[in-house]
């Protein structure tokens, strides 16, 4: 029995010292939990802060948009013709004025020769006619006629002064009687001169230099008429821009029915953007508007309302409305989708403060304020919102309240803290 005893006690003994060291153990464990809890409600923490001040808020929304050009232009010639040349494919830079493509012209150079010919042939008739033999005396009559003009003026003149003397006594009434002879003498050739040329231009009449300088103008007429319909089979662009169609090919007969070719002007483009009625009091044409091109690398550009519809589309139950932007440099292509940011809510002198102070539990939403160098966590409800602050609704914070920035994970109710300058 004596050894079993032993035994018994043995094992009793082991775990009473079991059951010692346990207690040890977890009296250690406890002080040291208790210590660092102590340690951590001791430490002062750094913490940056920002006060709460008065600002205004944006919100802006954005629409799905499309780019278009904002100027083509179909182009045909004025009248069916060969082609003769084509000069441009799909897809050709084109600047105004180069040649797009020709029309066979072979026939109407054939009538401009012809019709040259009847131009010379005017011209030598006219020129005939104006060295005739009676166009000479009339230019002779002519020079008569001006010499009798200013040998009359000469005699009307001294007559004049004669018979003022006369009249004051200072001449004899014999240098009247002179002055007189002479005044007739010259009426008399002046007249005669007069008739003289009109006889001899009744003998030229209508069927001479006149009629033969109506014949070249008429020549001259018809030689313009067919140069002009020769340049017309030349078709050049009207405007700078792409190639977009291309409806003719070398050696058939275009079309007079469908344009030959279409040109688009890349450099003015066009997003439209189909807006709901609630928008349409918060734009206007004139505004600069920012958009946003996805497939060029989210390139950012600034474009200007031109048109905005006054009817609305009966299948969208929108607003179509055009906003033009610059693309002269051609990087922009139609189809590309755009994103338009339009300014939605505003509101100006409110509470805010920056996102990132703003600390949301459980769909409540804080803030960490720093008052005699302890945190306050306050909640707070929140309005308006954009990518930078948030309007504060609370009667907890106001302006000049120091409101910590990051770390809130580690803070707590109480906690004291430094702040960092």
């Amino acid at each position: 029995m004596k050894p079993d005893i032993l035994k018994s006690k043995k094992i009793i003994w082991k775990i009473v010292l079991l059951v010692l060291v346990a207690l040890m153990a977890f009296a250690i464990v406890h002080n040291i939990i208790k210590n660092k809890k102590t340690e951590s409600q001791n430490q002062i923490k750094n913490v940056k802060v920002i006060q709460a001040k008065l600002g205004s808020i944006s919100t802006t929304v954005d629409y799905p948009g499309e780019l278009d050009v904002d100027k083509q232009v179909s182009i045909s010639p004025k009248s069916p013709g060969k082609i003769q040349s084509l000069n441009v494919k799909v897809g050709s830079s084109v600047k105004n004025g180069d040649t797009l493509f020709t029309l066979d012209s072979s026939s109407l150079q054939a009538q401009l020769e012809q019709q040259q010919a009847s131009v010379d042939s005017a011209n030598a008739s006219l020129n005939k006619t104006q060295s005739s033999g009676v166009e000479q005396p009339v230019v002779q009559a002519q020079q008569s006629l001006e010499t009798a003009q200013i040998n009359y003026n000469d005699a009307k003149t001294s007559y004049d002064r004669t018979q003022s003397l006369y009249s004051a006594g200072a001449v004899s009434k014999q240098d009247l009687d002179t002055a007189s002879t002479k005044l007739n003498t010259a009426s008399a050739a002046l007249s005669a001169a007069q008739q003289n040329l009109s006889l001899l231009q009744q003998k030229v009449g209508p069927e001479s230099v006149a009629v033969a300088q109506a014949q070249v103008d008429q020549a001259k007429a018809g030689l313009k008429s067919i140069q002009s319909q020769i340049d017309d089979t030349i078709i050049k662009a009207p405007i700078s821009g792409i190639v977009s169609a291309v409806n003719i090919h070398e050696g058939e007969i275009s079309s007079a029915t469908e344009p030959s070719i279409t040109i688009l002007d890349l450099s003015s483009t066009i997003v439209k953007v189909n807006l709901p009625d609630s928008m349409l009091s918060k734009i206007k044409v004139g505004q600069s508007i920012d958009i946003t091109i996805p497939s060029a690398k989210n390139k950012k550009i600034s474009g200007t309302i031109d048109n905005i519809a006054s009817n609305i589309d009966s299948k969208t139950q929108k607003y179509l409305v055009k906003i033009k932007i610059d693309n002269s440099d051609g990087s922009l292509k139609p189809g590309m989708f755009s994103k338009i940011s339009l300014s939605d809510t505003k509101k100006d002198d409110i509470l805010v403060a920056p996102n990132e102070a703003i600390k949301v539990e459980n769909g409540v939403s804080y803030l960490y304020t720093v008052k005699n160098n302890k945190i306050k966590k306050i909640s707070v409800n929140t309005g308006l919102s954009d990518d930078k602050n948030t309007e504060i609704v609370s009667s907890g914070i106001k302006s000049g309240d120091n409101i910590v920035l990051g770390g809130l994970t580690f803070l707590n109710d109480g906690d004291k803290v430094k702040i960092l300058n």
